[in-house]
């Protein structure tokens, strides 16, 4: 049986992926361009790595006897409709930097559960490798 306390950060781990700006962003559907290719499929691989971690998290908590609590979108996630996907990139940019801090201090408080502490380094890499990609996007000549 997992800790009280390692639940409570896999499932806060499970909310900041399953909630996350790209995941809403990709639900809003932005506006783009047809040179917008590569940010497009960007965005659509990060969503997929998340619905993936979202899937594993969940799992974890269940095999450790919790129940599962995805939370909700953030209000001003509302606030990205009707954006452009070029405008949207520096937001995810910020995102990105954000949920890697609150991933890295998950990190701290699972390190006593071997298999959380695993599947959450294993989601910061992850996430680091898509601010690298979505770095990436803004080094790309207009």
């Amino acid at each position: 049986m997992t800790k009280p306390a390692t639940i409570r950060a896999l499932n806060d781990l499970l909310a900041l992926e399953y909630r996350s700006l790209p995941m809403y962003v990709t639900d809003a559907m932005p506006w783009t361009h047809p040179g917008d290719a590569k940010a497009t499929a960007t965005l659509a691989s990060i969503v997929s790595d998340q619905r993936a971690s979202s899937q594993r998290i969940a799992q974890l908590i269940l095999d450790g006897g919790g129940t599962l609590d995805t939370g909700e979108f953030p209000m001003e996630y509302t606030d990205m409709h009707d954006l452009s996907l070029d405008f949207l990139i520096k937001e995810l940019i910020s995102f990105q930097k954000w949920l890697i801090g609150q991933i890295e201090h998950i990190v701290k408080v699972v390190d006593s559960d071997r298999d959380a502490r695993e599947l959450a380094q294993e989601t910061l890499g992850s996430e680091k490798a898509h601010l690298e990609a979505l770095h990436e996007l803004t080094a790309q000549p207009a």
